[in-house]
């Protein structure tokens, strides 16, 4: 008996590398040409955290760190806000809010079944939305800490405003993460994949 088995194409190194650098600098450049422009009363959407999110759960959490990393560089240098604060933020949050979210790797799922262990895990997409919703949050989070702490007293238009880049954020992710995770991973490959009927044993 044959069961259709999905699997992912075979993708280059040159093909990864483009793909992820090119993804990197697209959102840099919509993150500051072209999100001031779709604001909706104050809150704009982050997308290097939609990207973020899509990479960490896509592709692990290394390439999720380098993400927040590359991030981090560009916002500091041509964006500057607060010192080092983007740096910090993009770099570390990115690297933390990886860990409950990216795939497992092949030796923690080989460990899990030896020691039966393993515990299922939700679907990609799920996961992808927590990443971006946590790194997302956390930035709001550490943005009204400084300006708490700069002397300005926050309002209910500061929380709203955050609660709205939250949401605005969430909702751009869950529509951009099925086009950017195909080109990130590849058109999917069906094949046959023989499956064993189960025995049935029958009184004589």
């Amino acid at each position: 008996m044959y069961a259709p088995a999905v699997q992912r194409a075979p993708v280059g190194l040159l093909r990864r590398t483009a793909v992820y650098i090119c993804l990197i600098l697209m959102g840099y450049l919509l993150q500051v040409c072209v999100v001031p422009r779709i604001a909706i009363r104050g809150a704009v959407p982050n997308i290097p955290f939609i990207i973020i999110g899509i990479i960490t759960v896509a592709r692990g959490k290394l390439r999720g760190f380098w993400s927040g990393l590359l991030y981090g560089i560009l916002m500091e240098i041509m964006v500057p806000n607060v010192l080092y604060m983007n740096l910090a933020i993009y770099s570390l949050s990115s690297l933390f809010c990886s860990f409950p979210f990216a795939d497992k790797s092949v030796k923690t799922l080989e460990y899990e079944r030896a020691t039966k262990s393993n515990r299922k895990e939700l679907a990609p997409w799920i996961r992808t939305i927590l990443c971006i919703l946590m790194n997302a949050a956390v930035y709001e989070i550490v943005h009204l800490t400084y300006i708490y702490l700069g002397g300005n007293a926050l309002t209910v238009g500061h929380f709203f405003r955050s609660a709205g880049t939250l949401v605005y954020t969430v909702l751009l992710g869950a529509l951009l993460q099925l086009p950017l995770r195909r080109i990130l991973l590849g058109p999917r490959l069906y094949s046959k994949q023989m499956v064993s009927t189960p025995v049935v044993f029958q009184k004589a």
